[in-house]
């Protein structure tokens, strides 16, 4: 942010101190005064960030890269049985497979079922 000319800095100043003291509200006080209201709070904002301390670093310092935390897994892949019908057809179904489907398969494909 640049550091805008420090008389009006002082002149915002003396005018937030006239304002709090006041008693008025924004609105009120920036009339009866003849202040354009987005300026008073343009200036409030500017005169807050020129009080509040810096707690950012300084941007040559770049943000510190994350350090990726993986965890290593291995994929098993599910059992599996094969099935070689009399046709030459070969199924590969996993152990979880429904019985009863797999018969009504097996028949589709013109087997006899065991």
């Amino acid at each position: 942010m640049t550091v805008p000319d420090t008389h009006l800095v002082e002149r915002w100043r003396t005018t937030f101190a006239m304002w709090r003291s006041s008693g008025l509200s924004v609105a009120a006080f920036c009339r009866s005064r003849e202040l354009n209201l987005s300026s008073f709070y343009r200036w409030r904002k500017i005169l807050d960030d020129l009080d509040r301390p810096s707690t950012t670093r300084p941007r040559s310092e770049p943000d510190p890269l994350p350090i990726p935390s993986f965890v290593p897994i291995r994929v098993i892949p599910d059992a599996v049985i094969e099935v070689i019908l009399p046709s030459g057809v070969q199924l590969r179904v996993p152990l979880s497979a429904d019985a009863r489907q797999l018969a009504y398969l097996v028949q589709a494909l013109g087997a006899t079922p065991c």
